[in-house]
């Protein structure tokens, strides 16, 4: 029996979804070649990279939400990520390395409560020196940016007409010709697609119909996330312990971001308390009072005074709180089999895993591999094969990497101990691949061709 889902339902709501459609009606069908479910910055990544590949051809990303709202909290694009990034959309690139520009951390503090140790480390104003270290090594300083305008960035990049908002998909079935798929959008007519992307998150409806492999495993964490504002010179802080984790980092000239993981059970959410997506809307002042209150009631004994001072500041509206969900990445095809047909995954309905910085990245790997799979091989089945084969050894190394983080920020050295990370496999774009190389250069020294010129 499945179990019972605690968190987040409205997202995994079922879908009626018909075995096949008879194609009578498609001469009063919108007709595309590829169809993106899920409006995020995976979802968007994807549609631009397939335009920029082959201009011709008819995308669409729908997206259930009726209007671009202020959604999750902070995110890091590391160089692999911004690389991708720039095959699929190189106009937004610049757009967000000059708002990250303003950063200007000057210090860092690391607060060890297993220790005792609370230490603070000054530096010249500028990106912190481990992003330093990757620019120097790998030619990209990673980026800082608030999820909601990444991904209206993109949005702002993709064509016109590309990304239609307040589209609720209903039911989506193979086409009894065995050409493509029917989607079905509520109140509205139908659309026959060549090809269909799930882009629909942790709980994603296209890979439960499609993939039919169950829901994601709760992954023993709460997160709580907020923006807060910043000016000036600022100090990134870490508070290590055995109840929470807490990190304040910088997104920008004019916006910090604070998180706090906490492992307990997982909580039972009423429908009608729940949010509505894993990346839970903000601007509800309400639900943003309670999380804080929840945060201050975990951290109040422990945590600087300082950090309780930024906790109890924050604008109540900028909050949101989600559980993590994964799919074990150390049992063979757990975390990303093979689909079959005109379907494929992206990003969290793909690959989910721990948010240890690697999400984002990846969601704009896949993007950028989709869209040079199609160059190669057309609109077809074909392309979605290999870009899976492609991706799928890569991101279950890169899921078992995050998996060992997580644990390892707890000081949990036993379960630690229980994870032996995959052998590092090929991948067609890492410069100079050898089975030799460390994972930072496996990880990060990418390279994806001018989309354009294939």
């Amino acid at each position: 029996p499945r179990r019972e889902r605690r968190c987040a339902p409205q997202v995994v709501q079922s879908v009626a979804v018909a075995v096949s459609r008879s194609c009578s009606q498609f001469e009063r069908m919108n007709k595309v070649d590829v169809a993106v479910i899920g409006g995020g910055p995976g979802g968007l990544a994807t549609a631009a990279g397939i335009r920029r590949a082959r201009p011709d051809a008819r995308v669409v990303v729908l997206e259930r939400r009726p209007e671009m709202q202020r959604m999750g909290a902070g995110l890091v694009l590391m160089p692999n990520g911004l690389k991708a990034l720039e095959a699929v959309c190189p106009d937004a690139l610049p757009k967000l390395q000059n708002a990250s520009a303003g950063r200007n951390t000057t210090a860092s503090r690391s607060v060890n409560l297993f220790t005792g140790v609370d230490k603070l480390t000054e530096q010249a104003s500028g990106p912190d020196d481990s992003w330093k270290e990757k620019e120097e090594r790998y030619g990209y300083l990673p980026v800082s940016a608030a999820w909601y305008k990444l991904q209206r960035t993109l949005a702002d990049e993709v064509a016109p007409g590309v990304l239609q908002l307040g589209k609720k998909v209903t039911s989506v079935a193979h086409c009894e010709d065995g050409d493509g798929v029917v989607i079905d959008v509520d109140g509205e007519a139908s659309i026959r697609s060549k090809l269909v992307v799930g882009a629909d998150g942790y709980f994603s409806r296209i890979r439960s119909r499609f993939l039919q492999d169950g829901e994601p495993t709760y992954a023993g964490s709460w997160l709580w996330r907020a923006l807060v504002p910043k000016s000036g010179d600022f100090t990134t802080i870490t508070v290590m312990s055995a109840e929470y984790v807490f990190i304040l980092f910088a997104l920008d000239d004019s916006t910090a971001c604070w998180v706090v993981s906490k492992r307990m059970a997982e909580p039972r959410v009423s429908h009608s308390d729940s949010f509505t997506s894993v990346q839970a809307e903000m601007n509800d002042k309400e639900k943003g009072s309670k999380a804080i209150a929840e945060v201050l009631g975990i951290v109040k004994d422990t945590a600087p005074q300082e950090v309780l001072d930024l906790i109890s500041g924050t604008d109540p509206t900028t909050v949101t709180t989600h559980c993590t969900y994964i799919r074990d990445p150390f049992t063979e095809n757990e975390l990303w089999k093979p689909a079959s047909g005109p379907i494929t995954l992206v990003g969290d309905a793909a690959h989910p895993m721990r948010p240890v910085g690697q999400g984002t990245s990846m969601a704009m790997e896949d993007a950028a591999e989709l869209a040079c799979c199609i160059t190669e091989f057309g609109l077809t089945e074909e392309a979605l094969r290999k870009y899976e084969e492609r991706r799928i050894p890569r991101c279950t190394l890169v899921a078992q990497s995050a998996q060992k983080a997580a644990v390892e920020s707890y000081n949990n050295r036993e379960d630690t101990g229980k994870f032996e990370l995959s052998p590092i496999p090929h991948y067609l774009r890492v410069k100079n691949f050898s089975k030799d190389m460390s994972f930072d250069d496996w990880l990060f020294d990418i390279s994806f061709p001018s989309l354009s010129s294939l």
